[in-house]
C-alpha cells in the first residue's frame, strides 16, 4: 500500500528552505561585493574636485596676505612724513586761436619766419587779414567760403608733392591720390 498522497516530507521542505536561504544570502553578499567594486571604480574615473578646492584656498590665502601687506604699507606711508611731489617745470602749451598762415605756404611749418595772425574779435581779425594781404602777393580773401577751397587746394598740392617724395602714392592715379588726401584726418 502506498503512503498518503497529501502530506509532504517535512525534512525535505526544511532542507529546501535552508538551501534557498543560503542561496539568497550568497547572492546578497555577491551583489554587495559587486556594488562596492563598481562604486570604487566610478570614484577612480570621476574627476576629483579636491585639487581645485586646494588651489582656490591657496589663492584666497595669497589674496588675504596681499591685502594685509598693502594695508601695512599704507599705514607705514601715512606715518612717515612725505615730501611734496615736484612741480612741473613746463606749463602746457596753449593753442592759439588765430589764423596760421604757415599751413597755406609751402614752407616748413616749424620755421621761424612763418607768419601767424593772432587776433581776438572779428574786427581785429579782419584788420590782421588786410595787413597780411598787403604783404603777400596772393591776396587772402575775407570770405571764408572762398578761403577754404583755396587753402585746401594749396594743402592738396603740398601733400601731392610730399606723397611723390616719400613714394606713398606710387602706382596710384592722380584722382586716387587726391581721394587719399581727402580721407586723411
Amino acid at each position: 500500500m502506498a503512503g498518503k498522497k497529501g502530506t509532504e516530507n517535512t525534512k525535505k521542505v526544511a532542507g529546501n528552505a535552508k538551501k534557498a536561504e543560503a542561496a539568497a544570502q550568497k547572492a546578497a553578499a555577491e551583489n554587495a561585493k559587486r556594488e562596492a567594486a563598481e562604486s570604487e571604480q566610478w570614484s577612480k574615473g570621476a574627476k576629483s574636485n579636491a585639487k581645485k578646492e586646494a588651489e582656490a584656498a591657496k589663492k584666497a590665502e595669497a589674496a588675504k596676505k596681499k591685502a594685509e601687506k598693502d594695508a601695512l604699507m599704507k599705514e607705514e606711508e601715512a606715518s612717515l612724513p612725505s615730501r611734496n611731489e615736484p612741480k612741473k617745470s613746463k606749463a602746457p602749451v596753449k593753442k592759439s586761436r588765430g589764423l596760421d598762415l604757415s599751413q597755406l605756404d609751402g614752407d616748413d611749418p616749424s620755421s621761424k619766419s612763418a607768419t601767424t595772425l593772432n587776433a581776438s574779435g572779428i574786427d581785429n581779425a579782419l584788420d590782421a587779414l588786410t595787413l597780411a594781404s598787403g604783404s603777400n602777393d596772393a591776396k587772402v580773401d575775407k570770405h571764408p567760403e572762398r578761403r577754404y577751397p583755396a587753402a585746401f587746394a594749396k594743402y592738396e598740392e603740398r601733400r601731392l608733392a610730399e606723397m611723390k617724395a616719400d613714394g606713398s602714392g606710387t602706382g596710384l592715379r592722380l584722382d586716387q591720390r587726391k581721394q587719399r588726401i581727402r580721407k586723411e584726418p
